[in-house]
């Protein structure tokens, strides 16, 4: 009987490996530092997730949002991209998002607001508006903090594409929903401004037909955006509102001028709390292709404020700012103005500083907007900082990056016996991450997408088509010809030649040390469960009988350490193995 897990897509293959990601760090006892998962989220959610690759996030966040218990982690859970619209085979995996959200204990009224922002964009269903109808009529009495922010989460509902006006509406909730807001929508403080906002949404669903128009109520919210005085207790509420603005894109001067109003607002002297929500919004529409489609770039623009900006969320949110190559062909200079800026925030800035920069940085490599010269930069300052980072939250992003040429394995291992644990939860899932990446065939893939370079672990020729992995000082590389790289057909292979771990399954690589085939099954059973429209097991069921380690092994494959900076051919150096077996179908082993 085949492997089911042989035949999953692509999608639920990197699912799978988002998932079990997020197992083995919230195995470790180093992931119960709140600080270092809000960092970790607010981190990768401006790693410029493709829709696709945001749609792989959806089962590790809903295992995120299952366990998660601390209420300051929550926003930046239910802050995270979600795609529209989700392809059908993803679909089962958000309803398990929004079960856990509703199901999560919510003790305080915060926690009530947060859980019902991340419901309100996951479920846009009208059928629930009588529901959301209620909590924003009971928001009404709560006091000042709680009431602004439980209607910012509520305000952010958007009507599903093909959902008619409420008129006809049987119960009733869509035409009082609608009349709530344009109450509200008088007053001059918050009440007024969030109210503003969720008109907005309901104007461009048609659903306010001879009421105020989607031109007058972007205009009223960029002037109450530019007007209100964010206070300490409102902080939460303004990312809240502008996440989920839609651009004008029915024309492109109007949406240029929309755009330039809104830059304003990221000036110096403005309220740092308003440069930040509004950068992520002008990210968000870039990630969306709406800049793109209306002839427009922001890429000078990004040069001078990176010039000034000091404030680092602020800097997180601009680093979520990729500008497409069409933009960096027709603005070199600016374009390289904005490398150089990155640059020289990860030198020299202050960890949270140095934190954007490097997300920043590699969302530039990602998109090959770095030069020859610029990739090279980027592969010798990340192997200097990941030996001599001491920021727990810029080692960890680091973890997170592929570099070009050869993986750092020995400066990964030197900092697993670092005397504080700060560093060693980064090492660790640095190690991981790379030992499953050989397991796929000798290639990294970053959150769902292939990077330009491959990670070499022994020098190979390019030209000949070669990926060579020492599994050993003593041990024979293995040659695999790119056409066998595929995972499926590997695992074909290895069962044809026997190489299996004793209990009927297929090692999905060779000479891998032992110390990790527990972590390979349960990938497996991860993705079998996924293609199946299913959660898996938790991953500690039966931990009494059969314990699921998440170790590093005594004994890793050996990589040859790098002698320069290494450059975008990946080439490497060190010894290489004499050892080569004619074709996959021939593999051998011990």
């Amino acid at each position: 009987m085949s492997d089911p897990s042989l035949f999953v897509s692509p999608l639920v293959r990197q699912a799978a490996r988002n998932l079990h990601r997020l197992e083995v760090l919230t195995a470790n006892p180093l992931w119960t530092d709140l600080y270092r998962r809000e960092d970790f989220w607010r981190a990768w959610w401006v790693m410029a997730l493709t829709p696709d690759e945001a749609t792989a996030w959806l089962p590790a966040l809903a295992f995120a949002v299952s366990r998660e218990r601390n209420a300051s982690v929550l926003p930046a859970l239910a802050r995270c991209p979600i795609p529209d619209p989700i392809p059908p085979e993803a679909r089962p995996w958000r309803d398990v998002l929004i079960q856990n959200w509703e199901q999560r204990p919510v003790p305080t009224e915060e926690e009530k607001s947060i859980r019902l922002f991340a419901l309100v964009r996951l479920d846009r269903r009208a059928e629930r508006l009588p529901e959301w109808l209620r909590e924003a009529r009971r928001a009404l009495d709560l006091r000042r903090y709680d009431r602004h922010l439980r209607l910012a989460a509520l305000a952010g509902w958007r009507p599903r594409p093909g959902d008619g006006p409420p008129h006809g509406d049987k119960t009733g909730a869509a035409e009082a929903w609608v009349r709530f807001w344009e109450k509200s929508y008088k007053s001059p403080n918050m009440n007024g401004l969030i109210a503003a906002a969720a008109l907005l949404h309901l104007a461009e669903a048609g659903w306010l037909p001879s009421g105020l128009s989607p031109e007058r109520l972007r205009v009223e919210l960029r002037q109450r955006v530019r007007q209100c005085l964010v206070s300490s207790y409102d902080r939460p509420v303004l990312p809240m509102l502008l996440s989920s603005v839609p651009a004008d894109a029915s024309a492109s001067e109007r949406l240029r001028q929309d755009i330039m109003a809104w830059l304003e607002l990221t000036h110096r002297n403005v309220q740092w709390e308003k440069r930040e929500a509004v950068w992520n919004m002008l990210a968000a529409w870039q990630r969306e292709g709406i800049l793109e489609r209306g002839g427009i770039s922001l890429v000078p623009d990004l040069a001078r404020a990176l010039e000034r900006e000091a404030y680092g969320g602020a800097l997180l949110a601009m680093a979520g700012y990729v500008p497409r190559l069409a933009e960096v062909s027709t603005r070199p200079e600016a374009a390289r103005a904005v490398v150089a800026h990155w640059e020289a925030y990860s030198r020299d800035g202050y960890w949270d500083s140095c934190l954007a920069a490097w997300v920043g940085r590699w969302n530039l490599m990602r998109a090959g907007v770095l030069t020859a010269e610029e990739q090279a930069r980027f592969g010798a300052d990340y192997v200097e900082n990941i030996g001599a980072e001491e920021s727990r939250d810029v080692l960890l992003a680091l973890a997170r990056i592929t570099p070009p040429g050869t993986f750092p394995l020995p400066i990964w291992t030197r900092r697993l016996s670092d005397q504080g644990n700060r560093h060693r939860l980064a090492a660790q899932l640095a190690i991981h991450d790379w030992l499953v990446d050989m397991a796929g065939g000798g290639q990294r893939v970053a959150n769902g997408s292939e990077v330009s370079g491959e990670w070499r672990v022994a020098s190979g020729s390019e030209a000949s088509g070669e990926w060579r992995v020492a599994s050993g000082s003593s041990r024979p590389a293995v040659r695999c010809s790119l056409f066998a790289t595929h995972r499926r057909q590997m695992r074909q292979v290895l069962r044809r030649a026997g190489q299996d771990i004793g209990d009927g399954t297929v090692a999905p690589f060779v000479n891998l040390p032992p110390e990790v085939w527990p972590d390979f099954r349960r990938l497996r059973e991860i993705e079998t469960a996924l293609a199946a429209g299913q959660m898996p097991p938790p991953p500690d069921a039966g931990m009494e009988s059969q314990p699921v380690p998440h170790a590093v092994p005594a004994r890793l494959p050996e990589a040859h350490p790098l002698t320069g900076p290494p450059g975008i051919t990946g080439r490497t150096a060190g010894s290489e193995s004499t050892t080569r077996h004619p074709s996959p179908e021939t593999v051998r082993h011990e």
